[in-house]
């Protein structure tokens, strides 16, 4: 009997160690699950941000390009309108009705210093917008309203203006009025396949460009409590936004939650916003149900999406940015002046056909900087005027440079010119463009430049 005893213990102890072992080898497994499942979505998490960060950060490029291609062209429009004594002559006129059939917009107008203005169609109006609005144009700076109400244009809309230079002063502004749907065209639908819509928005959450995916909606955050009743987030997010900060906020929204982008968009009090739902990023669940196919066939796939996407969208840019350098070619040809653009990575510039016009010969293209100064083409004296005005821009973060230098002619004559150049960054403020004009001074201006006028 004790034998028998004995054995059941055996046996006992046998079995107690062998449920231990399996009991620590499924702890280790499981432990193991939960650190690889973390580690998973760490990882998961880890690249959400990365491509919800290039997202915007591309959206808000892309934007800032459109926005600043309109400029341009207004800017071109501005400097042949300032040739006029009468910046509301038949001709001016003329020349914004074409400006007007070339972008679909409410109006172009000018406004003169007293506020008084006129549009392509000639109907008189008094400015109604802001002072600080018409100062801004006035003292020379592009500027860009928010968005405007009005009875008299039914509806909102949003306002761009650039100041009109005659004889280097400063005498009205040119401005062209959208409303919110044409503004919205005008920048582009940023869709990043079905993953979101990149829209624009004011500090206080009014809704700048309007695409059909917002809805009726014309608030930001009127638009995201209809996704979700979490005020603590949407608070934080009206708190960022207010001291201009950029993030990446998440909203629970029932099966997916959505993705809150958005940055300041560069020299505006604008916003960039994406809204994201996380089903189109990555399906949590089934990435860790299958931990190790899923995580490199979706990371594939959304890897291959996005450089479709990329491809797909610089494609279109591309295309239309040359459709808007041809158009911006076209005016820019029509003006008195030489109107030039330098690359710095290249060293290259192009000038419009003006250039041989005024001088006779064609316009240095390689190497700009140097052989402008080595050939002789800029008359021996001012040489170093003509290299401060790219140093300025390039090594003192300078924006806008003007000088007066002498051009040689063909005859080697020296003709007075006044080089205006602007800085064009990128978003880490390095210099990557100039773009400016070269004035011939006249008569006049060179005996007011000897008596010390100008």
């Amino acid at each position: 009997m004790s034998k028998l005893k004995l054995k059941i213990k055996q046996i006992l102890k046998k079995i107690n160690m062998e449920i231990l072992f399996l009991l620590i080898i499924i702890v280790v497994i499981s432990l193991s699950y939960k650190m690889y499942k973390s580690q998973i979505e760490k990882t998961v998490n880890h690249n959400t941000t990365l491509l919800l960060q290039e997202i915007i950060d591309e959206s808000i490029d892309d934007i800032s390009i459109k926005i600043n291609d309109t400029f341009i062209k207004m800017e071109a429009m501005s400097s042949f309108i300032g040739q006029y004594d009468d910046i509301q002559c038949e001709e001016v006129i003329d020349a914004l009705q074409k400006h007007d059939e070339q972008d679909l917009k409410m109006f172009s107008g000018i406004i003169k210093q007293d506020g008084l203005g006129l549009t392509a169609e000639k109907t008189e109006f008094q400015a109604d917008f802001e002072d600080w609005y018409f100062e801004e144009a006035l003292s020379g700076e592009r500027s860009i309203s928010g968005v405007l109400s009005s009875d008299k244009y039914d509806g909102e809309y949003i306002i761009l203006a650039v100041p009109v230079v005659h004889d280097d002063e400063i005498c009205g502004v040119l401005q062209c009025a959208y409303d919110i749907q044409m503004f919205t065209g005008l920048i582009g639908e940023t869709s990043i396949g079905k993953k979101g819509t990149t829209f624009i928005a004011q500090n206080d959450g009014k809704l700048v460009s309007r695409p059909e995916s917002v809805g009726s909606y014309d608030n930001l955050f009127e638009l995201l409590d209809s996704f979700s009743n979490n005020q603590t987030t949407i608070g934080k997010l009206k708190k960022q936004i207010k001291n201009r900060e950029s993030g990446i906020l998440t909203l629970n929204t029932g099966k997916y939650k959505r993705y809150v982008c958005y940055s300041t968009i560069p020299e505006t009090d604008w916003y960039a916003v994406s809204i994201v739902s996380s089903g189109a990023l990555e399906d949590v669940t089934d990435r860790i149900t299958n931990y190790a196919l899923m995580l490199s066939v979706g990371i594939t796939v959304v890897f291959s999406l996005y450089i479709l996407y990329w491809f797909v969208v610089h494609y279109i840019n591309v295309t239309r940015m040359h459709m808007k350098e041809q158009r911006y070619h076209i005016v820019a040809n029509q003006s008195d002046s030489i109107v030039f653009e330098y690359n710095v990575r290249d060293k290259t510039a192009y000038h419009t056909h003006k250039w041989k016009e005024k001088f006779g010969y064609p316009p240095v293209e390689e190497d700009y900087i140097e052989n402008m100064i080595k050939d002789d083409i800029v008359y021996s004296e001012d040489a170093q005027i003509f290299r401060n005005i790219y140093d300025k821009l390039e090594k003192e973060n300078s924006d806008y440079e003007e000088a007066f230098v002498r051009i040689n002619d063909a005859q080697k004559n020296p003709i007075q010119c006044k080089i205006r150049a602007s800085a064009i960054r990128n978003k880490r403020n390095h210099l990557v463009r100039v773009v400016g004009k070269i004035i011939e001074i006249k008569y006049r201006e060179e005996n007011n430049l000897k008596n010390g006028k100008i």
